[in-house]
């Protein structure tokens, strides 16, 4: 495990060797981010320039909106300017940045203001961000602005505070693949100081603009949003250095909650209590769930129980993460170490439980790890010992020992028959068949008994545990410890095989659907494509339903999806609101089907409706994960055929 910890992982060398190729034949990438207009991004980029053009840096303007303020237009002048491109528009001349005459000049940094900026019709690319991504692949560093407002995924939570729906966006993937990300920051008072001054908007305008937009609310919660998304992105990084570097951590630069659960009645009142603690210590918190055994032995009862607690860490923010393994503490620290964890939510044990709960190998090697634990409120709470003795005698046990006892019995009666050699071989059947079928405990159990018959009943003296005849011994203990390396090695790929499954079929799923899209030419071929995919799931009836003249109708898949009137108004309310409803969910959840809108930005095309045949089954987190990157995707191929 140490030696594991302290090791850089293949994947993480990768990363590092792929970023070293980049920078070879990439320029890079430097953001300044505000939070709104006026906090002098544009004036830091520049200053910042004529540094480092002092420093004997070649840096060139490419386009930079002065917003006539004099401090900014004083600073502009003193950098050369690689004059924009004129593109005309319903008679006006618009000014875009010119790439080839910037290209052709090869600075080694090129200032380009406004990143969210959507370029004129005509232009050689639709958005800003695209050209500043040419420029870059063409070996050009890029310094250039942007407000918290225009990250896609902020999108939502900036109209929501400011009322006002930001229709210019940048994807998130361009903030995260930025060499470096500066924030400007200025209190809320001393914008409104220099609004009031007339250094961002006119004088006439300053007092209408504080009033609406710039109120000291607006700010406030805009400011917070900035710094969190820049704490967010620092973490990323400060994670990513850890994990090249092998660091064991944890780093208490942020908090980073993990709660552990496995399928029984406490596992969704964990996950609400985690939920409690993460927004007390204002931390990031995971929802950690490890298969030991496979999803497919668990009971249906516990499947249901393990569902509720996934589904409800994510509906309350958590980030949802479901492993296979053997080894409960082995995986929970190790995901521990990788990710910065700062704090472990875990069951408090009890009873005999307390002899075998991993609770305390995770306790004693979390060095660094705060460790809570959730003790079990109301009904149910006390546990005696007596209900948990037949979690020691599982089937498996039961298996081995009538597999002991009646090869056994065979082998006293074959024992003045058949050679010793042939006899060592029949005892060796309980243990090789425990190897190939039981679970890795119930096989070292099975393992260890024949060991102790095997010398009672057949090595001399009998009927004691003493031993004259070391040789037969000798290689009957070889025999059983390969064996048991075959049980660890076969225990493992029966995990990995279902997990690899799933994985592959995840991906399948969603690469297929990518790849189908990306060839749709129409609206009714991106229906009929979702229809296609949406089959995979398990049997049931599922649709496209998009907007008609009496309402939601199937536009494509089963005609004979149950759309009655109850179920009309359940996927009527998912189109409305762009949110998920139906079974599954907490929104209209007795209806029949589950409706996931097809959904980008505040946009809604259709609604997918699944009615399966066996909903608890099919309707897992992890699913409807899915099924909400399938809508994604059918938005931006829909966004792409109008």
């Amino acid at each position: 495990m140490t030696a594991e910890v302290r090791r850089p992982l293949p994947d993480d060398l990768l990363v590092v060797a792929r970023r070293a190729d980049q920078k070879d034949h990439r320029g890079t990438l430097t953001i300044y981010l505000g939070y709104a207009a006026g906090v002098g991004k544009t004036y830091t980029m520049l200053s910042n320039a004529l540094q480092q053009r002092g420093e004997g840096v070649d840096v060139v303007i490419g386009y930079v909106e002065t917003h006539g303020r004099p401090e900014t237009d004083a600073l502009a002048a003193r950098l050369e300017t690689v004059p924009g491109v004129a593109v005309e528009y319903q008679g006006l001349a618009l000014r875009e940045v010119d790439l080839d005459a910037i290209i052709s000049r090869r600075p080694q940094v090129v200032l380009v203001d406004e990143l969210a900026h959507t370029n004129a019709p005509g232009s050689r690319h639709a958005k800003r961000y695209e050209d500043v991504e040419e420029l870059l692949y063409a070996g050009i560093s890029v310094s250039t602005t942007v407000n918290i407002q225009h990250i896609e995924s902020l999108n939502d939570a900036v109209s929501q505070i400011t009322g006002i729906r930001v229709a210019e966006t940048v994807p998130d993937t361009v903030f995260s693949g930025a060499d470096e990300i500066r924030l400007i920051d200025l209190t809320p008072e001393e914008l409104q100081g220099r609004l009031r001054a007339g250094k961002v908007y006119v004088r006439d305008m300053a007092e209408a603009a504080i009033q609406r937009f710039f109120s000291t609310g607006n700010l406030l919660a805009l400011r917070q949003l900035a710094l969190r998304y820049m704490a967010s992105a620092t973490d990323r990084q400060m994670m990513e250095q850890m994990r090249i570097s092998a660091v064991s951590g944890p780093w208490p630069a942020t908090e980073r909650l993990v709660v552990g659960i496995r399928p029984g009645p406490p596992a969704e009142q964990m996950v609400r209590a985690a939920y409690r603690l993460a927004t007390r210590f204002n931390a990031d918190w995971v929802v950690f769930s490890l298969d030991v055994g496979g999803a497919e032995e668990w009971t249906t009862e516990e499947q249901a129980w393990q569902n509720e607690a996934l589904e409800t860490g994510r509906r309350l923010g958590g980030h949802i993460v479901h492993y296979r393994g053997e080894d409960v503490a082995e995986e929970v620290l190790r995901y521990a170490r990788r990710n910065n964890v700062t704090m472990i939510m875990l069951g408090k044990p009890r009873g005999i439980d307390l002899l075998y709960s991993p609770v305390y190998r995770i306790v004693r090697e979390s060095r660094g790890i705060d460790i809570f634990f959730y003790d079990l409120k109301g009904e149910g709470a006390p546990v005696s010992v007596r209900s948990q003795i037949p979690r020691l005698l599982t089937r498996d046990h039961v298996a081995g020992l009538a597999l002991i006892a009646g090869v056994a019995g065979i082998s006293v009666l074959l024992r003045n028959v058949v050679t010793p050699p042939a006899l060592l071989a029949i005892q060796l059947l309980p243990v090789a068949v425990a190897a190939l079928v039981f679970r890795r405990g119930a096989a070292l159990f099975v393992a260890v008994l024949s060991i102790i018959v095997f010398d009672l009943f057949f090595v001399r003296p009998y009927y004691s545990l003493s031993v004259d005849d070391w040789g037969h011994f000798i290689s009957f203990v070889g025999f059983v410890a390969v064996i048991l390396v075959v049980t660890a090695l076969v225990t493992r790929l029966r995990h990995l095989l279902p997990q690899i499954r799933r994985s592959t079929a995840e991906v399948e799923a969603v690469t297929g659907l990518s790849r189908d899209l990306a060839g749709a030419q129409t609206r009714q071929e991106v229906f009929d494509i979702l229809a296609r995919h949406m089959h995979g799931f398990g049997p049931g009836a599922f649709a496209v339903l998009v907007p008609g003249a009496d309402g939601l109708q199937v536009g494509a898949g089963d005609a004979m999806f149950p759309l009655t009137e109850k179920e009309k108004v359940i996927a009527q309310w998912t189109y409305d609101n762009g949110e998920a409803a139906g079974r599954g969910t907490d929104t209209l959840s007795a209806g029949q089907g589950h409706y996931v809108p097809v959904r980008v930005h505040a946009r809604v095309f259709c609604v997918l409706g699944f009615a399966f045949d066996m909903p608890e089954r099919a309707l897992t987190p992890g699913n409807k994960e899915i099924f909400l990157t399938m809508a994604l995707l059918g938005a931006l191929a829909l966004g792409r055929v109008d």
